[in-house]
């Protein structure tokens, strides 16, 4: 992740605003900016705001924070960039909750590309059809209506997001991502401590947690990658001719739901124990002689695309809608 703190941007410009603060201090700043341009935000604490709109301007209103020590608004080529500098003492930054932070709400150009860094911040972001890179450590992300490509990380915080449309990747280690997708491009879905529940129409998905549910409503998928350790999965998804779902787990269940003529060979395998459910057609799992192993292969009519499932001990159930 890239560092939030001590980021610096070599300026060439010709239009700068820096204001030095010592305390709470309104904002009510704007500057003329590419339709198509970059906007760079950074802070340390406290929320944002970032709104698309159809002007050609970027505005910046609200609050600094208490602890807040500079205020930059400037531009560099085609790109604006926003920097709110915190006081720094001996015990390291100032004011590492939200509450004495910053309180902004941006307008950009919707069809910018912004780039947003925070370490403790609550951020709201929509309308923008540029692409977008956010980056906060400690804060919840919402998100709507989001065009181009589009990463969202978080360290400790949750992930919301609706309309989003594009090359799309999603990460976060303590919280949950929930949301809404749409676009051909592979979706991208990661968490470490939270669950991912998401509805989308992209062919291409990857999903994975380590403690934390996977729960998908797809579309018409040509490939589908998934993988946990505590937790549950559980898909519903139409298979199409030639593609491919791969699915493992420790200990959760694994249940997954195809169109009735899913045309597929599946192979499931329960390494330590467990037990396989087949809900479309009338083959039933083997057990090995010895141990606790358990297996199913089947094939439906006329089968061009492969389901495989792994799991050491959890449940496995296949079914059709």
């Amino acid at each position: 992740m890239k560092s939030l703190i001590g980021r610096t941007a070599a300026v060439i410009g010709f239009s700068l605003l820096a204001l030095m603060v010592n305390a709470k201090q309104n904002v009510n700043e704007s500057m003329e900016a590419d339709p198509k341009g970059k906007v760079e935000i950074e802070h340390v604490s406290g929320s944002a705001k970032i709104i698309g709109w159809d002007k050609k301007e970027v505005s910046v209103t609200g609050v600094l924070g208490e602890y807040t020590d500079e205020f930059k608004f400037e531009r560099d080529g085609s790109s604006i960039i926003i920097h709110v500098k915190q006081k720094r003492t001996s015990r390291g930054w100032n004011n590492w909750g939200s509450e004495q932070g910053d309180e902004l709400v941006i307008h950009v150009p919707m069809n910018s590309q912004v780039d947003y860094t925070s370490t403790n911040a609550q951020l709201e972001m929509k309308g923008i059809h540029g692409g977008a890179n956010v980056d906060v450590v400690n804060g919840d992300i919402e998100v709507d209506d989001l065009l181009g490509r589009i990463r969202l990380e978080s360290v400790n915080g949750n992930i919301k997001a609706r309309r989003l449309d594009g090359d799309v990747a999603i990460e976060t280690v303590n919280g949950n991502i929930i949301g809404k997708h749409s676009g051909k491009k592979e979706l991208k879905l990661s968490t470490v401590n939270g669950d991912i529940e998401i509805e989308s129409d992209s062919p291409e998905v990857r999903a994975e947690t380590v403690n934390g549910d996977i729960e998908l409503v797809l579309q018409e998928v040509t490939e589908v990658i998934m993988n946990t350790v505590n937790g549950s999965i559980d898909v519903v998804m139409n298979l199409q001719k030639n593609g491919r779902v791969e699915a493992s787990s420790v200990g959760g269940s694994v249940d997954l739901m195809f169109q009735k003529d899913v045309a597929a060979k599946f192979d499931i395998e329960a390494h330590a124990g467990g037990s396989i459910k087949n809900k479309i057609t009338d083959k039933e799992q083997s057990k090995a002689k010895y141990g606790p192993r358990r297996w199913l292969e089947f094939s439906t009519a006329n089968p061009t695309a492969t389901v495989e499932v792994s799991t050491v001990h959890g449940r496995v159930k296949v079914s059709t809608k």
